[in-house]
């Protein structure tokens, strides 16, 4: 895959941060991956299928985790339920910090 063009960060710091279910649909390059690493407190992620409605699960992503959303699975819903306080003492006073890296554009391969 190309390589990507933004590294998005959130830092989820306050009791109850949590992202609701949502799709990364919003770049061109929706068959590049998006990938995620986890710093600091773990996170109860959750992962759906194609549509809001359909059945989801939820797993735990601890400091140094890695998560790629690739293939079919790029457009699947996904969130985060809930922070796990004080599982990690990476970030002073608590919290966690998300890097999401994703290629925005299409690449544009030279003619030949």
């Amino acid at each position: 895959p190309a390589p990507p063009e933004c590294c998005l960060v959130n830092l989820y710091d306050a009791p109850g941060s949590r992202m609701g279910l949502h799709r990364d649909e919003d770049e061109q390059a929706l068959d590049a991956p998006v990938l995620s690493i986890s710093l600091g407190d773990t996170c109860v992620f959750r992962v759906g299928g194609f549509a809001r409605r359909d059945k989801s699960r939820s797993f735990r992503l601890a400091s140094g985790d890695v998560l790629v959303l690739g293939g079919p699975s790029r457009l699947r819903y996904h969130g985060v339920d809930r922070i796990v306080p004080a599982s990690s003492q990476l970030v002073p006073g608590g919290g966690r910090i998300n890097l999401t890296l994703r290629r925005v554009t299409k690449l544009v391969q030279p003619a030949q």
